[in-house]
């Protein structure tokens, strides 16, 4: 799990720093410049962030599903290894929602930070693997809500929701910070 999440975290972090790789080259002043909104700018690059996260988890496991119910010759398994795929989309749109709420915020070291904050993140999911920390620690990382270890059918959905929504908050405020602050000089 470590690898597929380190994975999208990394493709969901790059996605969002885009932004400020286009802010410092100049090309963000240059879009803005014309009838652009800044929402809708950062907005566009979070929306790629947030789908193609998505379609990656669903394409992922869809042929995951595929070639397991036709090694198998039983269908059966297909929904479980979808959904199991699939519950893995709020822990990556929680990473996405904070890189936003970063860039938003603290624009210069927005990359820093999600970095530092992602390599926490997968620090304690390393630790808790060969039983350093417990799984309390491991609940402060997005990782814990659809962990491999809890059964699809025994995964609560509330905390993947919630999840969700914090991603989208987190994002809603980065925008609201983006929207309000000097453009190339943070």
């Amino acid at each position: 799990m470590l690898g597929l999440l380190g994975g999208l975290s990394i493709f969901a972090i790059a996605a969002v720093q885009r932004l400020r790789w286009e802010e410092t080259k100049g090309y963000a002043e240059l879009v803005l410049s014309r009838p652009v909104g800044r929402i809708n700018w950062m907005g566009s690059y979070l929306a790629v962030a947030f789908a193609g996260s998505g379609l990656i988890l669903l394409a992922l496991g869809t042929a995951t599903g595929l070639g397991w119910s036709m090694a198998a010759g039983d269908f059966s398994p297909f929904p479980r290894v979808l959904a199991m795929a699939l519950s893995k989309v709020p822990p990556v749109w929680a990473i996405i929602g904070t890189a936003a709420l970063l860039y938003g915020w603290l624009p210069r070291i927005s990359s820093l930070l999600s970095w530092l904050i992602l390599g926490a993140w997968i620090f304690t999911e390393m630790l808790w693997e060969v039983g350093i920390v417990g799984w309390s620690a491991m609940q402060w990382t997005p990782f814990a809500y659809a962990h491999y270890i809890i059964p699809i059918h025994e995964l609560p959905v509330v905390p993947l929701v919630l999840l969700a929504v914090i991603a989208a908050a987190l994002s809603g405020i980065g925008l609201w910070r983006f929207n309000n602050r000097s453009i190339g000089q943070n």
